[in-house]
């Protein structure tokens, strides 16, 4: 974890794409209503995307299919195609 601050603090927290199996806790209480609990993953999700610069989060743990908001897609069985461009070109 602290890792990945690390790399985010190279790039100023500004990136394209985050995927990751978990999602924030503030929309993980979106999307479940109370039924899921946070926990230390989540909350250290939620502090990287209250600094976080980004176009969309695809997160999956959740096993549904839902355009949470314009940033935040839960995916579980559709595949979304990403823009790639390499920083070294």
């Amino acid at each position: 974890m602290q890792n990945g601050i690390k790399n985010l603090e190279k790039v100023n927290y500004k990136v394209d794409y985050v995927i990751s199996h978990c999602c924030p806790t503030n929309i993980q209480a979106l999307i479940g209503g109370g039924t899921y609990k946070k926990d230390y993953l989540t909350d250290y999700l939620q502090e990287i995307s209250e600094k976080l610069e980004f176009k969309k989060w695809y997160f999956g743990h959740y096993h549904d299919n839902r355009q949470v908001n314009d940033q935040y897609v839960l995916l579980y069985e559709d595949i979304i195609p990403l823009e790639f461009k390499s920083i070294f070109e």
